[in-house]
C-alpha cells in the first residue's frame, strides 16, 4: 500500500490495538522518519535502547518491519512494512476464506501462525501435541483420525501444513525474508551495473535486465523449495483439495516428513488472491445468482492455483496474468461439489409460450470491449444462434412437468427436478452457467478453446476494472446523487466536454449542472480546464472544459477510506476505554459464558449496547476495507 498520512496512522492504530503501545510508537516513528537505526529511533521516540529492542523484537516476530545489517559498519537499520501492518485488519476475512476453501484444521494452523508471526515446525508440533484429541466431546483414542476438526496430533499437523505449503498459503522463511524487496532489487541492480574503475557508467542493457529479473525472481522463490518437493511426493494440491469440498477432509498420513527445523509463516500475498476470488465470485453471484457464482468460484480457484499474487511486480515485470491459463469444462465438472444443483439458477419458461423466431430476432447482442475483443463476424452469428436454439429446445424439452410415455426404444423422460441426473445432462447444465458468465456485460468468463468440451479463461484485469467502476459509481451516487453519477459517466465517456454542452447531454437545467459540477469540483472528483480564445482572458472569451480524472479520484477515495477506517478504529478505542471496567470484569474466567447470570441488569444492558456499537464499527471497518482492496490490492 502507498504510505500516506492517514494510512500510516491507521497502521499504527491497528498495531496498537493488537500488540500494544510500544510497538505502535516505534512503527509510527519508522513511518514518519523512514529507515532508522536504534540510536536514531531512541532520538525520535525518547525511548531507551533496551525498550526499543523489546518493541522491535515484537515487530520483527510479527513481520511488521524489515531489517538489514550493513556488512561494513555492522549497524542494523529498520524499516516499516506497511502491507503487513495493514493486513492486520484482514485477519478475520483470511481465516474465514481459509476455512471455507480448505477446512477447519487449516484455519486452526493459519490462526496460530498469525498469532506467532513465524515459528519452527518443531515448536508447532510441540504446541499442538499438548491438545487432548476429542471428537463430539469424547476422547478419540489415538487422535490420528479427526474428521474436519481441530489439529490434535503431529501427523495431522504435518499433513495440514504440507497442504497449505503446496497451496502457497504458508511459506518457508529464510535469511533474506526480512529484507525489503525494494532494497534487494536495488542491491542487485547496483551489483550488476557497477562499472569497473575508469569505465563510464552506461545504460542498463537488455542482458543486464534479464539478469536482474532472474536474480530477483530467485530471491522471491527461495521460500518455494519445500513446495516443489511436496508437489513431487504428494501430487498436485488441486486433487487433494477436491476431496474436502471445503467441509473437512479424510485424514491421510503425510507421505513425506517435514524438517522440524524449518521456519514457516503465512503468505499474505496468496491469501489476498483467495480474497480476490471470493470478492469476484460474490460480484458474479449478485449479478447472475448463487449457483452461477459457485461455479465461477470453482473456476477462479482452478485458474489461480499457481498465481502467487494479484498484481505483477513492476520491478521485474513479472507476467502473472492468467489470460494464458485455461480450464476445460470437464475439469470444472470434476471440481464441482456433487451436491451443487446445476439445474437451478437458469431461467426457464414453458416451450409453448416462447416464439423462437421472435426471441431470436430480438435477442440482444452481448456488449464487447472494442479494445480487447473484436466483434463477431456475420458469418459466425447464424451458427451461434443455431446452437443456442438447440440448447433452448433441449432445455425446454427436459423441463416438462409431465413424465413422457415410452415410445418404442426411446427412454422415458424424467422430471427436471429429479435428483438422478446423467453426466451429459450435468455437463449441459454446466455449459448454460458458463455461457451466462461469458455473455454477461461484465464478461466474467471468456471461451478460448474447444478442448475438453470447451476451454475457459478469466481476464482478471478487465473484470476487476468493471468491479472498480461499480464501486466508483456507488461512491459517487451516495455522495452526489444520481445526477452527479450521470454527469461523471458522461465525462468518462466523452472525455473533456464544453460547459455549454453538458446540460443538453445530461438533460438537466444549466443552473443545476453548474451547482452539481461545482460541488464535485470542490470534492476533487472533476476539474475544469480554461482555454482562452484571445489574450484578454475574459470570461465570455474563454472556453471551460470539464473532465473527470479517474486516477486522481481513486487516490482521493483511498485517502478518504483510510481516514474513515482510522476514525472507526479511534472510536472503537474510545468506546472500549469508556466501558473498560465492564470489559475487564467480563474477561474474568469465572464470568465468561455466564455474563447474564453474574452481571446485574444495568451492567448487562450496557455490555450489550457496547457489543452492538462494536459490531457496527467493525462492520463499517470491513466494508471500507473491501473498497480499499478493490481499488488498491486486487
Amino acid at each position: 500500500m502507498p504510505v500516506t498520512k492517514h494510512g500510516a496512522e491507521l497502521c499504527a492504530l491497528l498495531v496498537n490495538d493488537l500488540y500494544g503501545e510500544l510497538p505502535s510508537r516505534i512503527l509510527s516513528a519508522l513511518f514518519t522518519k523512514g529507515r532508522s537505526t536504534i540510536a536514531q529511533l531512541a532520538q525520535y521516540t525518547s525511548v531507551t535502547p533496551r525498550y526499543l529492542r523489546n518493541g522491535l523484537s515484537v515487530l520483527i516476530q510479527q513481520n511488521l518491519v524489515y531489517h538489514s545489517t550493513d556488512s561494513d559498519s555492522k549497524s542494523t537499520s529498520y524499516e516499516a512494512n506497511a502491507d503487513a501492518s495493514y493486513n492486520i485488519v484482514r485477519f478475520g476475512k483470511i481465516l474465514e476464506v481459509i476455512e471455507s476453501q480448505y477446512g477447519t484444521a487449516e484455519r486452526d494452523l493459519v490462526q496460530t501462525l498469525m498469532l506467532l508471526g513465524f515459528a519452527r515446525v518443531a515448536d508447532l508440533a510441540q504446541a499442538f501435541q499438548g491438545r487432548t484429541p476429542r471428537v463430539n466431546g469424547h476422547t478419540n483414542g489415538t487422535g490420528d483420525d479427526v474428521a474436519g476438526g481441530m489439529i490434535e496430533s503431529v501427523n495431522q499437523l504435518n499433513d495440514t501444513l504440507a497442504r497449505l505449503i503446496q497451496a502457497e498459503i504458508v511459506e518457508t522463511v529464510h535469511a533474506e525474508s526480512f529484507r525489503n524487496p525494494v532494497e534487494v532489487h536495488r542491491t542487485i541492480v547496483t551489483e550488476l551495473t557497477k562499472a569497473a574503475p575508469g569505465e563510464k557508467v552506461t545504460k542498463i542493457t537488455s542482458e543486464q535486465e534479464a539478469q536482474i529479473s532472474e536474480r530477483f525472481k530467485t530471491f522471491r522463490d527461495k521460500g518455494k523449495g519445500l513446495k516443489r518437493q511436496l508437489d513431487q511426493t504428494r501430487g498436485p494440491v488441486t486433487k487433494r483439495r477436491r476431496l474436502q469440498n471445503g467441509h473437512g477432509y479424510h485424514f491421510e498420513a503425510a507421505t513425506a516428513s517435514i524438517n522440524p527445523n524449518i521456519i514457516v509463516r503465512v503468505n499474505y500475498e496468496k491469501c489476498i488472491v483467495e480474497l480476490r476470488n471470493q470478492r469476484m465470485a460474490t460480484f458474479a453471484m449478485d449479478i447472475l445468482g448463487n449457483i452461477t457464482g459457485d461455479v465461477y468460484r470453482v473456476i477462479l480457484d482452478l485458474l489461480t492455483a499457481s498465481v502467487p499474487r494479484c498484481r505483477s511486480d513492476p520491478r521485474v515485470d513479472e507476467d502473472i496474468s492468467t489470460g494464458q491459463l485455461a480450464v476445460t469444462t470437464l475439469d470444472i465438472l470434476r471440481s464441482l461439489d456433487d451436491s451443487l444443483s446445476l439445474q437451478h439458477g437458469i431461467g426457464k419458461a414453458p416451450k409453448e409460450k416462447i416464439d423462437a423466431e421472435s426471441a431470436e430476432r430480438v435477442r440482444p447482442q452481448a456488449p464487447m470491449d472494442s479494445d480487447t475483443e473484436p466483434d463477431e463476424s456475420d458469418n459466425d452469428m447464424p451458427v451461434r444462434r443455431a446452437s443456442i436454439r438447440i440448447d433452448i429446445d433441449q432445455e425446454l424439452g427436459d423441463s416438462e412437468d409431465d413424465v413422457a410415455e415410452t415410445n418404442g426404444d426411446r427412454e422415458t423422460k424424467v422430471k427436471f427436478e429429479d435428483g438422478g441426473m446423467s453426466r451429459d445432462r450435468r455437463i449441459e447444465h454446466l455449459r448454460q452457467h458458463l455461457l451466462l458468465l461469458s455473455e454477461s456485460r461484465y464478461r466474467f468468463l471468456r471461451q478460448c478453446g474447444t478442448q475438453g468440451r470447451g476451454q475457459w479463461t478469466v481476464d482478471f484485469a478487465r473484470v476487476m476494472n468493471r468491479l472498480r467502476e461499480s464501486e466508483l459509481d456507488s461512491y459517487i451516487e451516495q455522495s452526489f446523487g444520481r445526477h452527479g453519477l450521470r454527469l461523471t459517466k458522461i465525462l468518462r465517456e466523452k472525455g473533456k466536454l464544453d460547459e455549454k454542452m453538458l446540460p443538453a447531454a445530461a438533460l438537466m437545467k444549466k443552473s443545476d449542472v453548474q451547482l452539481k459540477m461545482t460541488a464535485m469540483q470542490m470534492a476533487g472528483l472533476v476539474d475544469v480546464q480554461e482555454v482562452p480564445k484571445d489574450n484578454s482572458r475574459l470570461a465570455n472569451r474563454t472556453l471551460f472544459f470539464w473532465f473527470f480524472d479517474r486516477e486522481r479520484t481513486e487516490a482521493r477515495i483511498m485517502d478518504d477510506i483510510y481516514k474513515g477506517m482510522m476514525r472507526c478504529q479511534q472510536t472503537l478505542q474510545v468506546e472500549r476505554h469508556r466501558e473498560r471496567n465492564i470489559l475487564s470484569f467480563v474477561e474474568r474466567k469465572d464470568v465468561k459464558g455466564k455474563e447474564e447470570e453474574v452481571m446485574t441488569a444495568e451492567h448487562y444492558n450496557k455490555y450489550n449496547r457496547h457489543l452492538e456499537a462494536q459490531d457496527k464499527l467493525l462492520g463499517q471497518l470491513m466494508r471500507l476495507d473491501d473498497m480499499a482492496a478493490v481499488f488498491q490490492d486486487y
